[in-house]
């Protein structure tokens, strides 16, 4: 019998396909995937794009330092943070620096544009440094779920 965990790689399986690989007939595995979406533990589908043929293949890290940590600065720069499109994911951080922003650009003059104009702008900013990596050595949103799991 397959796990859960093996299931990856593809959201779009049909209900049969899907119970079939999991050793189910389609209404007890249709069942379990509503509790699971009903439960949270299934938050939302989506599609996994290719970074370079939508031209957002420019991938900078910039490190936030805000000029005063308090929950009021936080929730004001979390707030605009959530409001920049370009900025794909945001982590609050221990200690210095604040945030780690995962940032999507065109190329390093849309970077750069956006990094004036908009990162800079962001409420309570003391410091942006911002980061390129060399190579993209792995990069999955497939969870390590275990068999037992819900």
């Amino acid at each position: 019998m397959t796990t859960w965990c093996q299931i990856k790689g593809d959201g779009r399986l049909a209900n049969n396909e899907l119970a079939a690989r999991v050793g189910l007939s389609p209404s007890p595995r249709l069942r379990r995937v509503r509790n699971l979406e009903a439960s949270g533990a299934i938050a939302g589908y989506t599609a996994v794009l290719d970074r370079t043929s939508i031209g957002c293949s420019y991938e900078p890290l910039v490190w936030v330092t805000l000029s005063a940590v308090n929950r009021g600065s936080m929730d004001e720069f979390e707030a605009a943070v959530n409001e920049v499109p370009e900025v794909v994911e945001s982590l609050r951080m221990m200690g210095q620096p604040d945030y780690l922003l995962r940032v999507v650009a065109a190329d390093p003059q849309a970077f750069e544009t956006l990094y004036i104009d908009r990162l800079a702008n962001l409420p309570w900013v003391q410091t942006l440094t911002s980061q390129l990596a060399m190579k993209v050595v792995k990069r999955t949103h497939v969870l390590p779920v275990h068999p037992s799991a819900p």
